[in-house]
């Protein structure tokens, strides 16, 4: 993936680090748009969920964590709510 020119709407530059699943990313730099971002979640002993802003990477296939600063709010309400009625990656699961 390349940057020609920076297209309308938000997007943020990120590494493929795998930070938040194991690690192991191909460290390749990314332009990654809100269409490439999906919610990934944890629940742990107690039930608690936690929900992670992820994108999988073009070139090695492994996802990596957005920190949940860096989406905005509208971005993480709307991804949330995706999630929560079915949605992942862009398609109903």
């Amino acid at each position: 993936m390349k940057i020609l020119e920076k297209g309308p709407g938000w997007n943020i530059e990120q590494k493929c680090t795998g930070v938040g699943n194991g690690g192991g990313g191909c460290n390749s730099r990314l332009l990654v748009e809100e269409s490439d971002i999906y919610v990934t979640s944890h629940t742990d002993i107690c039930g608690d969920t936690d929900y992670y802003y992820t994108f999988q990477c073009p070139v090695c296939g492994k996802e990596t964590d957005i920190p949940e600063r860096d989406v905005p709010s509208s971005i993480k309400r709307l991804k949330l709510e995706m999630y929560k009625s079915g949605y992942t990656r862009g398609r109903r699961v």
